[in-house]
């Protein structure tokens, strides 16, 4: 099949939205590919303390517990501008990185753009849910994702050729990763959002209590959340540790940073975000998903056991199938569970869980390894067998999932009450 027959099967909405997405894809892909496997690697090449490196990724996790208010003003307002500007700021300022000179100008910089990156996730994932239909959305956004791993992949290799023959480049990678990035989020901008169904572009958004209301009632929802909270914390207590035990104990290069953790990480999530998106259309999310966080877990098994950098690998493959998972499924749970006409609500307060955990992970890992009582392998092993004890929870959830979604609409109620 032709690349115009393709398109042509596709709705209007999803083949304009397809197409613009698609370039910038191409340009997201260069920025990630340049820049983000390097940011915590030359943070501690320069010196940054451990101290400084968990404040630096944590940032991330405070400017997520903005979601939910990001989420709503998202659907009051315009989903655009929440889906570009952030970004667009971001992604300017690793720009900067290469002027940074000192750990604390480093910390500063870093720390903006992973504290204003998340802001534009729940309105992004509205416009997913308006502009693509139910049939192709999966499809769609993991061919998106396959396109941008492939180009991330290539430019990380392109870094790691680049490095190898002068490691003094690396700061100048950032200026040109910038660029990209800005590219990126200013040609997704182009994109003109559509209402949703009828029904709820027809409604007038809800007053804020009543929203927090709708979503306390929603105890399916929830529990889900709250099985998230099991499956996404454990892995938060490596965040600061993993660049301390990639440069410290297996004296990763650049090189080698760029190639293990960029190329072979990106060529995993081609296979990953391939497999997802179609397994999403003929499979329970929440099955998937139980899987997606086992899979999880067999990543710090992996980590648990590594002593070399080459011996990296199993940990990077098991990362890009994960990450892809872990992209995709949870907004399909969620896309079960919610009410559409307050998407971005519903979005937006699992972002702010995400930066609870987040805030919160980091702190315990860095304590119990600062205390002495774990080590760094230790911190792996008992990170993978909380995950498994998650993935186990998730998979008794899909199925009572699969129960509730057979009883009739009045022992749903009764349930419910």
């Amino acid at each position: 099949m032709s690349l115009k027959q393709y398109f042509a099967r596709l709705p209007l909405t999803d083949r304009i939205t397809y197409a613009i997405e698609l370039r910038s894809a191409v340009f997201y892909g260069i920025f990630t590919g340049l820049a983000i496997p390097l940011i915590p690697i030359v943070a501690r090449r320069i010196g940054m303390s451990p101290e400084a490196i968990t404040i630096m990724v944590t940032s991330q996790f405070a400017g997520a517990l903005l979601g939910v208010f990001a989420g709503r003003l998202a659907d009051r307002g315009k989903k655009m501008p929440w889906a570009v500007w952030p970004n667009v700021a971001a992604r300017g300022l690793i720009g900067l990185l290469a002027f940074a000179s000192t750990p604390l100008s480093y910390l500063l910089i870093a720390s903006g753009f992973y504290t204003i990156i998340n802001l534009s996730g729940p309105a992004y994932s509205s416009i997913m849910r308006t502009n693509y239909s139910d049939a192709h959305r999966g499809k769609l956004m993991g061919n998106v994702r396959i396109l941008v791993v492939i180009v991330s992949a290539s430019f990380s290799s392109i870094a790691g050729i680049i490095l190898a023959a002068d490691e003094a480049i690396v700061r100048w990678l950032f200026p040109v990763a910038a660029l990209f990035g800005v590219l990126s989020s200013l040609t997704f901008g182009t994109i003109k959002v559509r209402k949703g169904p009828l029904l709820f572009a027809a409604r007038a958004p809800r007053p804020a209590r009543a929203t927090l209301g709708m979503l306390r009632r929603n105890r399916l929802f929830l529990g889900f959340l709250g099985l998230m909270f099991l499956c996404a914390f454990p892995d938060k207590f490596s965040v600061s540790l993993e660049p301390i035990w990639m440069v410290d104990v297996l004296h990763l290069s650049y090189g080698e940073a760029s190639l293990i953790l960029g190329t072979v990480m990106s060529l995993a999530s081609v296979v990953g975000y391939w497999f997802w998106a179609r397994a999403l259309k003929r499979a329970n999310p929440f099955l998937l998903l139980a899987l997606v966080v086992m899979l999880f877990a067999g990543r710090f098994f992996a980590m648990a056991l590594t002593r070399t950098g080459p011996q990296l690998l199993a940990m990077s493959i098991l990362s890009g199938l994960t990450n892809a998972g872990w992209d995709l499924v949870p907004l399909f749970c969620m896309i079960a569970l919610s009410d559409m006409g307050n998407f971005s609500m519903y979005f937006g307060l699992n972002t702010t869980l995400y930066g609870v955990r987040g805030l919160l992970g980091p702190t315990i890992g860095t304590w119990l390894y600062a205390s002495g009582t774990l080590s760094l392998h230790g911190m792996f092993w008992l990170i993978g067998g909380l995950l498994s004890v998650g993935a186990v929870s998730m998979f008794f959830f899909s199925r009572l999932r699969a129960v509730r979604a057979a009883l009739t609409p009045d022992a749903r109620e009764a349930l419910r009450r």
